[in-house]
């Protein structure tokens, strides 16, 4: 009894392996108690094409089978016995001899008559499929009239994606149809390198960048300006902060391009400021003046070595000075070079009015307030000094301290210094 089942278009040899064990499962069923009781008859499903021909046989020859299921071969038509085993349940596929299109790695497309699977056909060309070439039609299936087999050449390539290095053979044409044949998927705002159009050469790196956008908000100084203006009303050489700079402050959101975990650009996207800075205003004096004893008090009281304290501020009981006018106990010393300055009736950066022992520093260096001991290196002593004003030389850093005097005539004998000065 033969049965005939259509709608298999193309059979391979994967394809018989499924179909083969569904077979033998519905014969088991079918069969019964007949099947078993005779132990001779068998079931044998015919591939002719798209055709299927189910055949009760207890022939042992293929070839018998095949006449037992009416089907007629013609002189170069073959059969693929690879699922066949006489006396069992199996498979039988008939190869017809079919005209193929076969289009080699280096060589114009050829039209062939030939019978049995693809993979016979390109072994009959001569051709080892590998790592270098490969099939563009599936090597197991059997070949059918107008069939096109190509053998396409594959290159070598590397993807750097999600921190892994993967080397590949590919006959993929161009960068996007790589992704797609690696299963690489591209999400949101990921970029390749190079672009999906690009075609494909061997030895190409492609890379695939996870790219995502993360805005952030950031609060930031401004920065104060510095303004010089020059007066009269101070003396020449003396320097004073009339307006104190103060910084201002802005909230700047910034957009960062992170590439692979790791911020690669980044844009402001907007800024708003918050407090305006206060320009600082510096005062240069221009005056030129003859210090008096009538004006300064002391006059042209001469500067000594060794001599009585410049300084008008009492040493505090709580210190006392040691020999060679060293403090008996101090916190730290600083060394370097101090100027001088006189401004007669002017107050400091704190507010404090003028007085030899307010001195200038600068402040990030010597806190206002910082109460010290000075000494020249050569001998003069100008004794106890609290830091109260800003010295001009804050911005040059060409001075640790400026001295104030109580005369234009002592700023001139003391000149610039070296000094120590030790941290009470």
């Amino acid at each position: 009894m033969n049965l005939n089942l259509k709608g298999v278009a193309k059979v391979s040899h994967k394809t018989l392996v499924r179909v083969t064990a569904m077979v033998l499962a519905i014969a088991v069923l079918c069969a019964g108690t007949a099947f078993a009781a005779t132990g001779e008859r068998y079931t044998v499903d015919v591939y002719d094409g798209s055709l299927i021909t189910r055949v009760e046989t207890s022939a042992d020859d293929a070839m018998a089978v095949v006449d037992e299921a009416g089907i007629e071969l013609s002189a170069n038509d073959k059969l693929l016995l690879d699922e066949f085993t006489p006396g069992a349940d199996s498979v039988i596929v008939i190869c017809r001899e079919s005209k193929v299109t076969f289009i080699g790695p280096d060589s114009e497309a050829q039209e062939i008559m030939f019978a049995g699977t693809v993979n016979e056909l390109i072994e009959s060309m001569g051709i080892t499929l590998g790592d270098d070439f490969v099939s563009s039609v599936d090597i197991d299936a059997v070949v059918t009239d107008n069939m096109e087999v190509r053998i396409l050449s594959a290159n070598g390539l590397t993807i750097n994606v999600d921190g892994e290095t993967k080397t590949v053979k590919s006959t993929a044409r161009t960068v996007g149809e790589l992704l797609d044949e690696q299963g690489i998927v591209l999400d949101g705002d990921d970029e390749v390198s190079p672009s999906e159009e690009t075609e494909i050469q061997n030895g190409m790196a492609v890379d695939v960048l996870r790219v995502e956008y993360v805005t952030r908000e950031e609060q930031e100084i401004i920065a104060f300006e510095t303004k010089t203006v020059n007066s009269a009303a101070l003396a020449k050489g003396t320097t004073k902060i009339t307006t104190k700079g103060v910084n201002g402050e802005k909230t700047v959101v910034y957009k960062d391009k992170v590439v692979n975990g790791e911020v690669q650009s980044t844009t402001v996207e907007s800024e708003k400021v918050i407090k305006e800075p206060v320009t600082q205003v510096k005062t240069v004096g221009t005056l030129v003046t003859t210090a008096t004893s009538a004006s300064t008090g002391l006059g042209n009281k001469k500067i000594e070595k060794n001599g009585k304290p410049i300084s008008e501020i009492a040493l505090p009981s709580k210190y006392s000075i040691g020999a060679n006018n060293v403090p008996t106990s101090y916190k730290k010393v600083i060394t370097g070079k101090a100027a001088a300055y006189c401004i007669p009736g002017g107050t400091t950066a704190t507010g404090k009015k003028v007085k030899p022992g307010y001195i200038a520093v600068n402040p990030n260096q010597i806190p206002y307030g910082t109460e010290m001991w000075i000494v020249s290196n050569d001998g003069v002593v100008y004794g106890y000094a609290i830091a109260a004003d800003t010295g001009g030389f804050a911005q040059k850093n060409t001075f640790v301290v400026d001295l104030y005097m109580s005369s234009t005539s002592q700023c001139y004998q003391w000149g610039a210094r070296n000094v120590t000065i030790y941290i009470l």
